[in-house]
């Protein structure tokens, strides 16, 4: 087997990050970095390498940028709804589908703030609730409206939404206010995003939420606005992990797709032979609510309950070659690990911080 292994929230972000990744426990990881060969970054984001492999370019220009070899960079907040949808048990069809989540604001210095997506943790009937109220508020959007989970939700039409969104993970801990969705169609849906707001400020589900000391329903998010793509090619065997994005992604290109939550030897008692995908997504909770110590915590379990086992399967034949993936300044940093080095051993160990900030290269499309 050749993995692929992508990590996101791998290092920490900003001026502290030397501090906070000081003291970091990952053995495994210090010594695949320090011992492995360097490679090209990849010049995307983590979602945009995950969704222009799995699919089909682009022909004409649209939303986003002429990339080489054809087809167009994928917008910031990549049009993601339809591919959920059909994640979550519906039929997207040929309509157009814009997630409107619900989400929880948190008052800061200069206006609200996104919470983390994880904050909230609607229960079924808080969902059902909720999404009723709408439904009876807005008569005209009742037949587009679908709450098929506490988490994702959607809204349907069958014209484009003319909306650019920012998706809530570039969001988290920002202004509301800068992160609002603009163009041609940004009246009709702040206007509906505002008067949802105003009905669920004294709904009961929020009241009894409050008496409880739980995070309310502040309002929708609304996001990854966007027909079904085409099937792309994205030369996997199988795929791993990633939650619904990458689930739904792989159902779309026609990959099998395994949880990750069983743990790495239920993954490797089932992944046979060829090119795997797995996304390890367990170090984001703790990045998006800016808690450094619990980063630091789940970076050492990452280590010690995943990457410990595939290391020990890279040294017994099971995987011939890992390439190890993670965000950085200049898209996706690479690091191309076979068993034949853990004898290079006078590649000295060096600090994490120092490790992963060094890998970035020169990034390619």
């Amino acid at each position: 087997m050749h993995l692929e292994l992508l990590i996101p929230a791998l290092s920490w972000p900003g001026n502290d990050a030397a501090e906070v990744m000081h003291g970091a426990t990952a053995p495994t990881l210090a010594r695949w970095l320090s011992r492995s060969r360097p490679c090209p970054a990849i010049g995307a984001s983590a979602d945009q390498w995950l969704w222009q492999r799995f699919t089909a370019p682009v022909a004409s220009a649209g939303a986003g940028e002429s990339r080489p070899g054809g087809g167009v960079q994928p917008p910031r907040d990549l049009p993601i709804a339809p591919v959920t949808l059909a994640f979550d048990g519906h039929a997207p069809g040929g309509r157009w589908w814009m997630r409107a989540d619900p989400v929880h604001f948190v008052v800061g210095r200069t206006g609200l703030r996104l919470a983390p997506p994880g904050h909230l943790q609607l229960r079924a009937e808080e969902t059902d609730a909720l999404a009723a109220s709408v439904r009876t508020h807005f008569p005209e959007l009742a037949p587009d409206f679908l709450a098929p989970g506490p988490a994702r939700w959607y809204l349907g039409a069958d014209r484009p939404f003319e909306l650019d969104t920012t998706a809530p993970a570039d969001a988290i801990g920002d202004d509301v206010d800068r992160n609002l969705p603009r163009g041609p169609g940004r009246k009709r849906w702040l206007g509906f995003v505002n008067e949802v707001q105003m009905l669920w400020f004294e709904h009961p589900v929020n009241q009894a939420r409050e008496q409880r000391g739980e995070p309310t329903a502040s309002g929708l998010w609304l996001h990854g606005p966007g027909r079904m793509p085409a099937p792309g090619r994205p030369a996997c065997t199988g795929v791993a992990g990633g939650g619904e994005r990458l689930a739904g992604l792989a159902a779309l290109a026609g990959c099998r797709w395994i949880d990750t939550a069983p743990g790495p030897r239920h993954w490797l008692a089932q992944a046979l032979d060829g090119r795997w995908l797995l996304s390890l997504d367990t170090l984001m909770p703790q990045r998006q609510a800016g808690d450094p110590s619990g980063w630091r915590d789940a970076l050492a379990r990452l280590d010690a309950e995943w990457l410990a086992p595939l290391d020990a399967a890279l040294r017994s034949g099971g995987i011939a070659a890992i390439d190890l993936h993670w965000p950085s300044t200049t898209g996706l940093s690479t690091a191309h690990i076979v068993a034949a080095d853990r004898f290079r051993f006078w590649r000295r160990r060096r600090p994490l911080v120092a490790l992963l900030g060094e890998r970035g290269g020169r990034a390619h499309a």
